[in-house]
């Protein structure tokens, strides 16, 4: 992308429009608010995050060539927690990031159908269009999901 890093702002993400799949646009101030913020998009696109508690703390470790691989490898390791345990992340705290390494605490709960909005069913996040650039001292990564 070509578009320069306004500075810090009020939002974290935004959705694209795609025309098969949902797109997202997301910022950070580090790499780690980037990948912090990436998490929280992913679980607004299923989900309410507002209405998610913080009961449960999961660990969360990926591996992956390079930090864009990284990127797609933490949106499904979150995804799979939601397909395999039913656990939908509200906040993340990257512990430790490297261009191949990702340590990271997601906080949050089980999916309850009673409480929570079903929003948008996500298949992985793709390597589509993907990209992060370092934008004048900010961060910003475009990721497709497949829906």
């Amino acid at each position: 992308m070509t578009a320069a890093f306004r500075g810090p702002r009020k939002a974290k993400y935004r959705q694209l429009s795609h025309t098969a799949d949902l797109g997202l646009r997301i910022w950070g101030s580090t790499p780690e608010e980037l990948f912090e913020n990436a998490g929280e998009a992913l679980t607004a696109v299923l989900t309410d995050r507002r209405r998610l508690r913080l009961r449960h703390i999961e660990e969360i470790t990926v591996e992956a060539p390079d930090l864009e691989a990284l990127l797609v490898a933490w949106l499904n390791h979150l995804l799979y927690l939601y397909d395999v345990d039913a656990f939908l992340g509200r906040e993340f705290k990257v512990q430790g990031l490297s261009p191949q390494h990702l340590k990271a605490l997601a906080r949050g709960e089980t999916y309850d159908p009673q409480r929570h909005e079903s929003k948008t069913a996500v298949k992985a996040a793709t390597y589509h269009h993907l990209e992060i650039a370092n934008l004048n001292g900010g961060w910003q990564a475009t990721v497709i999901l497949d829906l």
